[in-house]
Order: C-alpha cells, then sequence, then structure tokens
C-alpha cells in the first residue's frame, strides 16, 4: 500500500538539511569576524613600511591600504603606520607620540603607535575603530640583529597581566612588545576588533626566518584574543620567486600594484569575507 509522505516528518528534514548545510559557513563567518562584514565606519591602520607605503590617504597602489580603500569596506580609514617600524622594543625605547621616522631607530615601534591612536581618540566625539590591524614584522626579522633579546621571552615578566605603568624599555622581546600592544588597544578600544597579520616572504629573509618570526606574532597575538592572519603562509608571495626574479614586489621587499592586490584580496577574503571588485 501507498504510504503518504507525513508533511511535518518533510519540514523537519528538510530544516535539518538547511540546518546542515548553512551552519559550517556561520562557524567559519564567526571565527573570522566579530560582526557584519557589510561595511565598517572607522578603521585605523599601524604598521611598518608595508603599510606606509599605501600612504596617509591610501591613494599609492602600491599599497595593499589602497585595495582596502578602494573596496569601500569602510568609511574612514585612519594611517598610523611608519617606514621602519618594528613591533620589538629596545632597552632605548622612550615613550613618545611626537617623534617621526622612516628608517629604523628606537623610537619607531608600534608601542608609539598605538599611543598616537589612543591620544588622537582622547576628548573627541568620533567612533572608536571597528577594526585595528596591524601589520608589521618585515624589519624584526630583518634587523634581527639591531633589536637585543628579540627572541627571548623574560620567564620573570608577566605577560598576562601588565602593570599599568609599565614603559616599553621595559619589553624588549617580540613576543612581550606584541602582547602589550595588543593589551593597550583592547584596554582602550574594548570594542573594536584586533586584528594582527604577519609579515610577508621577502628577498632579504630567509622564509624560515620569517616564519619563525611569525610564529612568535601569532602567538602572542592569539594570547590576547586578536584575529592573526598569516600572510607568511596564505599569501603567493615567496622568498624564493622575489629573490630571483621579483613578480610582486618592486624590490624584493615592498609590493607593486599586483602584489598590493593580492595582499588586499586576502585581508578582505580572510577578516571582511568579501572580495574586491574593482
Amino acid at each position: 500500500m501507498f504510504n503518504h509522505c507525513n508533511p511535518y516528518r518533510y519540514h523537519i528534514s528538510k530544516l535539518l538539511t538547511a540546518v546542515f548545510l548553512i551552519l559550517p559557513g556561520m562557524l567559519y563567518a564567526s571565527s573570522h569576524i566579530a560582526h557584519s562584514p557589510t561595511k565598517v565606519k572607522r578603521m585605523a591602520l599601524l604598521g611598518d613600511s608595508m603599510t606606509w607605503i599605501g600612504g596617509d590617504s591610501c591613494e599609492n597602489p602600491t599599497g595593499w591600504s589602497h585595495i582596502l580603500k578602494n573596496s569601500n569596506i569602510a568609511g574612514e580609514i585612519d594611517v598610523y603606520a611608519r617606514s621602519g617600524a618594528t613591533w620589538t622594543n629596545t632597552s632605548n625605547t622612550k615613550i613618545d607620540t611626537s617623534f617621526y621616522s622612516e628608517v629604523l631607530h628606537d623610537d619607531n615601534v608600534l608601542f608609539n603607535q598605538a599611543l598616537r591612536l589612543i591620544d588622537d581618540q582622547r576628548g573627541i566625539e568620533s567612533n572608536d575603530p571597528d577594526y585595528i590591524i596591524l601589520f608589521a614584522g618585515a624589519n624584526d626579522a630583518w634587523f634581527a640583529d639591531k633589536r637585543p633579546g628579540i627572541y627571548a621571552k623574560d620567564e620573570s615578566i608577566q605577560y598576562d597581566s601588565f602593570p599599568s605603568d609599565i614603559k616599553p624599555n621595559e619589553i624588549t622581546s617580540l613576543y612581550g612588545s606584541v602582547a602589550l600592544v595588543c593589551d593597550m588597544l583592547h584596554l582602550h578600544f574594548p570594542e573594536s576588533n584586533l586584528c594582527v597579520i604577519t609579515p610577508l616572504q621577502m628577498s632579504k629573509v630567509s622564509a624560515d626566518k620569517i616564519h619563525e618570526t611569525s610564529d612568535i606574532i601569532e602567538a602572542a597575538a592569539k594570547s590576547k584574543g586578536c584575529i592573526v592572519l598569516r600572510a607568511d603562509k596564505e599569501v603567493n608571495i615567496s622568498h624564493e620567486k622575489e629573490s630571483t626574479s621579483p613578480t610582486y614586489t618592486y624590490d624584493g621587499v615592498h609590493t607593486n600594484p599586483e602584489g598590493a592586490k593580492i595582499l588586499g584580496d586576502f585581508i578582505l577574503q580572510n577578516l571582511f569575507l568579501v572580495s574586491h571588485k574593482k
């Protein structure tokens, strides 16, 4: 005898099928972004020359910030990056938000960039950044000999809870410097999404050294609850290719427009789940 379908069983079956199809995508999205990727009001960029080359107005096509601007993902993009900057502080690093340099210097560190962002936000009626993107580490790997203690981890320092009056010259390891900056930004911008991007491979430093540096950056940033994107492993720009025949860089280090588009698309797709259309 022919059995008629139970309509309720049919609808429950459809519902369960839909859940199993949709749930993985929801979990993937929630692991990469904290809220709707449609558009953010404000974004702040900290970093080294790989961010700085896009310019303060993000108009230079050799910088990935230009790709983000053209995507219209953000209403405002504020750039605090400086060429020559490192994550890692030195024993001579001072708190100085007015210092300007485009080369390696004790005070040209992300700690001071973060302080500039914090100072700029004080006393103004402006939205806190929805996203703060920190992209640095190339100079830490390249000029590691200029950052004594960069790969050390002082066991006497409580990385989980820094004292409120701590000074940058007291934290001179890469791990500690990353953790300190992330701590500061979380404290002052608790509603902001912090995204740390590891450095690209480049001609001046071996891929192994970039990976080693990036592993430390990732561990420190994740210990502070930051989103981490591994550009050194997931972006198709390699030490080998840029050393023999620069393809996505104009000097083996800094992206050309094509390289900027690859990097910019990587950030858009992994952080905001959108693709650059222009």
